[in-house]
């Protein structure tokens, strides 16, 4: 495991504390959780894209089979 400091800016220290705490989360397990939760949507974004790429490219394709 990385150990890393962090430096928090103080208008979200007292937000980030708090939510750990309504979490029932240690502060350095709320940070954890949410930055899986930003990656995982991250990596949704992306799938996205790529769908909607796919759909562009593909759309008289789609269009045919879908009247098929």
């Amino acid at each position: 495991m990385t150990t890393m400091t962090l430096r928090i800016p103080d208008e979200l220290d007292a937000e980030v504390r708090a939510a750990a705490e309504d979490a029932d989360l240690s502060i350095n397990g709320f940070i954890i959780e949410a930055i899986r939760e930003r990656l995982e949507d991250r990596r949704h974004e992306r799938v996205m894209a790529v769908a909607s790429r796919i759909i562009a490219r593909d759309k008289d394709l789609l269009e045919r089979l879908g009247s098929a």
